[in-house]
């Protein structure tokens, strides 16, 4: 059983290790490159924390590997929510659960390793609970990003995702920590043998990278060097001109929560050609920015009315589709780089 361990785990941490310097070799923008190096790098340091003591790891690399193995479950979940959410960055709510699960975490492997003092039942209780805290947001993210998501692979690949990764993280912890009875000899041997097959994917998965498919932008036209009228579908371009009736006579998007499939349906087209025009046609990744161009250029025209200058901005949000504020001033701010009452005061003081 060491023998294939050893193979497995040697080898997932060398396609990790690969599929980081693939990211980098692309030149990819910032943020894909950032969110994969980190969850290769704090995969790696899983499989190394927790090999086998007779693997022949030096013993300070490895309990320093120990110490820090949860941030491969960290790393896992930034990159997850970065890999299926155009707009996601970095904020204060991740670096404050990163700090948390290390205050816990950190102390507990410690313990482990050292004997030094006993780790609270209770607080190793909680580290798991934490663990399945963020695997279970993961899954409520990326499912609820689906719906949203025009760029069709992406699309396919999200059940994949959920299936492999949060299946082999909560496997692996849950065997670990006695949840799952798996004899004590092959304990360590589930997060090789769960990790391996998920980082070859990975590794063949960025070896024949689409750019335009991780590009984490808001708004990529696939063939910038193409017109309108050369990307789009001769087939299509009677349901363009609905689609845009529909949007710009209609204004349709005032619609408060309007889904894509709301809309094909008004449009009487199936969902997925419309998915296809929008996004490869028009050169939108998801619908809400295809929704929030509209929505922005309606609310940049009732700004410039001084007849609508006091009129609160929430209320002009809503009339324009919006639900609350929140989703409206991150929209605004993506595409003006401004707040909307900074925009405001600007064109009014002109």
């Amino acid at each position: 059983m060491l023998w294939i361990d050893t193979f497995l785990r040697i080898g997932a941490i060398t396609l990790l290790l690969l599929g980081a310097i693939l990211s980098i070799r692309d030149r990819i923008c910032w943020r894909p490159t950032l969110f994969i190096v980190l969850a290769s790098i704090g995969v790696s340091i899983m499989l190394i924390g927790s090999a086998p003591e007779n693997l022949g790891i030096p013993q300070e690399v490895q309990s320093a590997a120990y110490l820090l193995e949860f941030v491969s479950i960290m790393f896992i979940w930034w990159f997850g929510l970065a890999l299926f959410r155009d707009d996601f960055t970095l904020g204060w709510p991740h670096w404050v659960i990163f700090i948390i699960c290390g205050a816990f975490r950190v102390p507990h492997n410690y313990a482990e390793l050292t004997g030094a003092f006993i780790y609270p039942r209770l607080l190793n209780t909680i580290c798991e609970l934490i663990v399945v805290a963020l695997m279970a947001h993961l899954i409520f993210t990326i499912i609820r990003e689906g719906e949203d998501d025009l760029v069709l692979s992406r699309r396919r690949s999200r059940n994949y995702f959920v299936i492999g990764v949060v299946a082999a993280v909560l496997l692996s912890t849950f065997s670990e920590h006695g949840w799952i009875p798996i004899p004590e000899d092959y304990v360590y041997f589930v997060k090789s043998a769960t990790t391996f097959p998920l980082a070859l994917w990975f590794t063949l998965w960025l070896s024949r990278l689409d750019h335009y498919n991780l590009s984490f932008e808001q708004d990529v036209v696939s063939e910038p060097q193409k017109s309108q009228e050369d990307i789009i579908d001769p087939r299509d371009k009677e349901l363009l001109e609905q689609l845009v009736y529909a949007m710009e006579t209609d204004k349709i998007y005032r619609e408060p929560g309007l889904t894509i499939r709301y809309l094909a349906e008004h449009l009487k087209t199936p969902e997925h050609r419309l998915r296809v025009l929008i996004n490869k046609g028009l050169g939108h990744r998801n619908f809400s920015a295809f929704l929030n161009s509209y929505r922005i250029d309606a609310i940049k025209a009732e700004f410039e009315d001084p007849e609508k200058s006091r009129i609160p901005v929430l209320t002009l949000a809503m009339d324009v589709g919006y639900n609350s504020l929140a989703p409206f001033n991150r929209a605004f701010r993506d595409i003006e780089g401004t707040t909307p009452t900074a925009y405001r005061q600007q064109i009014l003081s002109k």
